[in-house]
């Protein structure tokens, strides 16, 4: 007697009333002379990549004229292929290589553009996916140079567009009226061992200079992250480990923050293709930022205006008591970093980027199909 998979069959379920949902959401879509149907590799809320690279994008890129199909993540290959043979677009967007079914062998397509913003190459079991993620496609968008260096190896129609946010015209307290708090905003500050540590350091070096509390956010009562509060904490340090928390909840939460951290281990090829996911978050709250002066970093930022660009451990710590002591120093960086935000990283603007690349893939597609005959 076959034993039922319940768990199977309400995935397909689900999957089944998904599909249904974006079938009236395409019906309801105007149609336009352009068209696009995005795979995210995770929901809009699953992940921050997802969010702020695919569906607030669709959003933008409708009001240029697109029209925008994005697919659940969980949709099967069998459901992919048939939107896509139903909807026939122009281009169809791999949003990251992370999911299994992102891969552009398994599309009929005039057009596949792919997305990625975090070095997964440097992983090697996930390395030969994203080079066929690159081999396969007519384009490829980045989220660095770092990553844009490797793929261009291997599609030369390869750019770069920082991560963006939207902006979220937050009212929060000016940066001089907040306490003496240093944050450090990660997703996960277990898994980043080498920023801890170097976080530490500086901490310490500081630590002899003046009173100041420490925040690291992404945190567990993992032993680990115990013992470097312990830590701190025999260094007069008043360490705070703040578990994860939700999108909005962490913002709310920056805007006590006085200065906010964002070391690169440049030592670890992953971090090296880091962008501005976290740095977005901080200027969104008003929080003045101190980084390496390295990566696309300098390219965005103006040293001493905008954030801190610093390299040693010493001019890490220096630049942090600057900011500690100078309240209103506090506030000019951060409304000079958000003046450059709404230049460059707010997302009707990297929408904008986006969609003048997609109307190159567009055209690009076109011609091809032209010389063909086709």
């Amino acid at each position: 007697m076959k034993i039922l998979d319940f768990s199977r069959i309400k995935k397909n379920i689900g999957n089944i009333g998904r599909e249904i949902l974006l079938h009236i959401e395409r019906f309801r879509s105007e149609k336009t002379g352009k068209t696009i149907v995005m795979f995210p590799w995770q929901s809009e809320f699953g992940s921050s990549s997802s969010r702020e690279r695919a569906y607030r994008i669709a959003v933008h890129l409708r009001l240029q004229g697109w029209r925008v199909i994005v697919v659940p993540h969980q949709l099967s290959l069998t459901q992919r292929r048939r939107i896509l043979r139903m909807e026939k677009p122009d281009i169809l967007l791999l949003q990251t290589s992370r999911h299994a079914l992102n891969r552009p062998a398994l599309y009929q397509a005039k057009s596949i553009v792919f997305d990625i913003d975090d070095a997964d190459f440097e992983n090697p079991a996930a390395r030969q996916s994203v080079v066929d993620c690159c081999t396969g496609s007519s384009m490829v968008i980045c989220g660095s140079t770092y990553i844009s260096n490797f793929c261009r190896q291997y599609n030369n129609q390869t750019h770069v567009v920082w991560t963006g946010m939207e902006n979220q015209h937050a009212n929060y307290p000016l940066p001089s009226t907040r306490s003496n708090i240093v944050a450090w905003g990660t997703s996960n500050s277990l898994a980043y061992s080498a920023e801890r540590a170097f976080i530490g350091r500086i901490a310490k070096i500081l630590s002899n200079r003046m009173k100041f509390e420490l925040w690291l956010y992404g945190a567990s009562e993992h032993p680990d992250l115990l013992e470097f509060k312990s830590q701190m904490q025999d260094m007069g340090i008043q360490c705070k480990l703040i578990p994860p928390m939700s999108f909005m909840e962490y913002h709310k939460s920056l805007e006590s923050c006085a200065v906010g951290l964002h070391p690169i281990s440049l030592e670890n090829s992953f971090s090296r293709g880091k962008s501005f996911g976290k740095l977005n978050s901080y200027i969104q709250r008003g929080v003045p930022i101190v980084t390496q002066r390295a990566l696309d970093y300098p390219e965005f930022f103006i040293d001493g205006h905008s954030a801190m660009l610093v390299d040693s451990e010493e001019d890490w710590a220096s630049r942090i008591e600057d900011l500690l002591k100078q309240p209103i120093l506090r506030d000019s960086l951060a409304s000079n970093a958000f003046s450059s935000f709404l230049q460059e990283l707010d997302t009707p603007v990297v929408a904008k980027k986006v969609g003048g690349l997609l109307e190159k893939a567009l055209i690009n597609s076109k011609n091809i199909q032209s010389k063909t005959g086709q």
